[in-house]
């Protein structure tokens, strides 16, 4: 495919979204403030553009520490920051190809699959990071990329990218492999809450 053929397109996820999956952070761990979703718009058809090896899509955030909910200040991003912003916007993502339907792996999962299996279903199998030059935590911005999306037996295999950084340069940047268990989590039998999600 030619590139003059693709170009990006980007829409702002909806806050509805950010509240439903980012509600089993506590409040002063919810650093993801706003993300956009960036996707190719191209001749390909959308079931070209979410299977094999191509880029499938990416998305934007912005994030703000304002204080470390777990050490004293340190002044800049640390890496177990990172983590925990790398899982807010893969949530995030995940929740809004599910809603538009974008991911022929998961095309069986809707929203409220997903919010039951959020936390129960979804490893991080691989996790590398490298922090090029120290970030201001108070206000940053990360994007996440789909690289890879594959089957294996029981698991979903999403191999993703992410990079963050700053007005000032600085940088940190991630490889991480997720693995997505496709069968239901255990529920105990006093577990009767089921969440309806809407969005």
């Amino acid at each position: 495919m030619d590139i003059n053929e693709q170009s990006t397109k980007t829409e702002e996820v909806s806050q509805d979204l950010l509240n439903i999956f980012l509600e089993p952070y506590k409040g002063d761990c919810k650093y993801l403030r706003k993300a956009h979703f960036q996707y190719l718009d191209s001749k390909e058809s959308p079931e070209k553009l979410t299977t094999g090896n191509k880029k499938k899509f990416s998305i934007k955030g912005e994030f703000s520490i304002p204080e470390s909910c777990y050490i004293t200040d340190t002044g800049h991003f640390n890496s177990v920051e990172f983590n925990i912003c790398y899982n807010q916007l893969f949530y995030i993502m995940i929740a809004y190809v599910l809603n538009n339907k974008l991911l022929s792996v998961m095309a069986d999962w809707d929203l409220e699959i997903y919010k039951r299996r959020q936390l129960s279903n979804f490893l991080i199998v691989k996790f590398s990071s490298t922090f090029r030059k120290q970030i201001n935590s108070s206000h940053f911005q990360g994007t996440l990329s789909i690289n890879k999306s594959s089957e294996r037996g029981n698991l979903i295999i999403l191999k993703t990218s992410c990079a963050f950084y700053d007005r000032n340069d600085g940088w940190a940047e991630g490889d991480v492999t997720i693995a997505i268990l496709k069968s239901e989590p255990d529920i105990s039998l006093d577990d009767t809450r089921r969440t309806s999600v809407s969005v």
